[in-house]
C-alpha cells in the first residue's frame, strides 16, 4: 500500500505552487511558482497523488504557460 500523506504538502502548506497541468501525455504535478515538475515513477502513486490534489481543490490547468501565467 502506498503512503501518499508524506506528500500532503502538495494539497496543504504548498497548495498554492503545486498545481496539476493536463498534456497529451497525461497529468503532471508542477510547481508553478518555481517552475519545477514532481517526477513520479509509480504510474499508480502518481495518478493517487493527482487524484487527492484535485480532491482537496488545487488548481487544474490545460497548459504549462497557463499555470506559468497565473503566478
Amino acid at each position: 500500500m502506498m503512503d501518499i500523506e508524506r506528500y500532503s504538502y502538495l494539497w496543504t502548506s504548498e497548495k498554492d505552487d503545486w498545481v496539476i497541468v493536463d498534456s497529451e501525455h497525461g497529468r503532471g504535478i508542477i510547481n508553478k511558482k518555481d517552475k519545477m515538475m514532481l517526477l513520479v515513477e509509480d504510474d499508480a502513486l502518481a495518478k493517487a497523488l493527482a487524484d487527492r490534489m484535485i480532491r482537496e481543490g488545487c488548481s487544474i490547468y490545460k497548459s504549462i504557460n497557463d499555470a506559468y501565467a497565473d503566478v
